[in-house]
């Protein structure tokens, strides 16, 4: 991080995917970003502006019980401390330890009250599409991927104009 600050370049992590019961882990060895208490923990480490995170929102839904109700606290709690440094915009239906990845528009978390939140926690980064659902015939995700990225601008012409 002394570099880091030195140099003025932000460092972003991103959190293990999926997360995993504490005691149990992966194989054995426990995930620490694999929860949001330890993302948490770990952004506390260095109390810097330029420590934070990669906040992957599909990846920190699948840590929740209830991502639908639970993931805006979530983005408050490191948005309002400038910790979110870029955003996966991803959605999942389900929750902990029983998920699916799926479209923007088609999980358990409002994406129009997600990418409120981060306007209203004063988040001025990227937004961008994450993992996204195989399409047969989609070689390489490519209309996947478009797809995803047009509902994001979608998204945020809507937002800014309201």
């Amino acid at each position: 991080m002394p570099v880091a600050e030195e140099c003025k370049v932000r460092i972003a992590c991103h959190p293990h995917d999926p997360g995993m019961p504490k005691d149990v882990g992966f194989r054995g060895v426990n995930r620490v970003l694999g929860s949001v208490d330890g993302l948490k923990r770990f952004v506390k480490i260095k109390e810097s502006p330029y420590h934070g995170l990669n906040f992957c929102q599909g990846t920190i839904s699948e840590m929740l019980q209830k991502p639908g109700e639970e993931i805006f606290d979530v983005i408050r709690y490191f948005g309002t401390r400038g910790k979110i440094f870029n955003v996966h915009f991803r959605n999942i239906q389900g929750g902990f330890l029983k998920f699916q990845e799926c479209f923007p528009d088609n999980g358990d978390v409002d994406m129009v009250r997600a990418l409120r939140t981060y306007h209203e926690v004063g988040y001025q980064g990227m937004v961008m599409p994450d993992h996204v659902p195989t399409i047969e015939g989609d070689t390489g995700r490519l209309q996947a991927f478009s797809y995803s990225f047009g509902y994001i601008q979608a998204l945020i012409q809507a937002i800014d104009r309201s």
